[in-house]
C-alpha cells in the first residue's frame, strides 16, 4: 500500500501559517512537545514527576468557559508496536465540534497524557508518523489512534488482534465526546495500521466534518 500524507487526510492543518506549522514540526521532530491549533497559537506541554504530560489549552479556551480533566492512554497492538521502532512522532488531535478548531500536540505512546478542555462535543485521534519527513504535511501516516469502546487493558486481547486484525474496528467508539460537568473524563486510544483503514482521506473527512476529498484526475 501507498503511503498516505498526512495532507491527503487532514485538509484542516493547510489553514495554519506555513512558518507556524513549520515550526511546530520541527519541534516535534526535536521532542520539544510542542502544541499548535489551526490560528497558530503555539505552546508546549508540560511533564510532571510522574511522567504525565499535561497539554495546554490555555491559548484556545476563554477565560470564562469552564473545563474539566481528561486523562487519556494508548493501547498498542504488537502489529503496531513494531511501527514504533521506526522515526517516528505521535501527534494527538483534538477537534472542536461547535468551534471547529483543532488542537494538535506531541505524545509519548507509552505515557499518559491529560488535557483541560472546556465544555462541548470533541473528536479525539492520534496520528503515528514517519519523522524523517521534511514537513507535517508530507509525512506518512503509519498509523491511527482512535477511541475505544472499553478500558482495553486486558493482556489476552493482544492474541485477538494478532489473529484477526481488521475486526479491530469492533472496539472502537468513533461518535463525539461530550465534555460536561461530572468529570474527570478516561480516554484510551488504540492504535491501528493505517493500511487498514479503508479509503483513509475520506474517513478523516468524515471524522473532522470537512468536505469530501475530490477525486484524482
Amino acid at each position: 500500500m501507498e503511503g498516505i500524507a498526512v495532507g491527503k487526510c487532514i485538509h484542516l492543518l493547510s489553514r495554519i501559517e506555513d512558518r507556524a506549522l513549520e515550526k511546530f514540526w520541527k519541534d516535534a521532530v526535536a521532542g520539544k512537545y510542542p502544541i499548535i491549533d489551526l490560528q497558530g497559537n503555539m505552546g508546549y506541554s508540560l511533564s510532571d514527576q510522574d511522567g504525565m504530560l499535561f497539554v495546554r489549552n490555555d491559548f484556545t479556551a476563554s477565560t470564562y468557559e469552564v473545563c474539566e480533566f481528561v486523562f487519556g492512554g494508548f493501547f498498542l497492538p504488537d502489529t503496531v508496536q513494531e511501527l514504533l521502532s521506526k522515526d517516528t512522532i505521535l501527534l494527538l488531535g483534538v477537534y472542536r465540534k461547535k468551534t471547529r478548531n483543532l488542537l494538535l500536540s506531541e505524545l509519548d505512546a507509552d505515557a499518559r497524557y491529560m488535557l483541560d478542555l472546556p465544555y462541548g462535543l470533541y473528536s479525539f485521534f492520534a496520528l503515528l508518523l514517519d519523522a524523517r519527513a521534511g514537513t507535517l504535511l508530507d509525512s506518512t501516516i503509519y498509523a491511527a489512534g482512535l477511541p475505544c469502546k472499553e478500558n482495553l487493558n486486558h493482556p489476552e486481547l493482544e492474541k485477538f488482534f494478532l489473529e484477526h486484525p481488521t475486526d479491530i474496528r469492533d472496539f472502537l467508539d468513533l461518535s463525539p465526546v461530550k465534555i460536561k460537568g461530572g468529570g474527570p473524563f478516561y480516554l484510551n486510544l488504540i492504535l491501528i495500521d493505517a493500511s487498514l483503514i479503508p479509503d483513509c482521506p475520506a474517513f478523516f473527512s468524515e471524522l473532522l466534518q470537512e468536505d469530501e476529498v475530490s477525486p484524482s484526475l
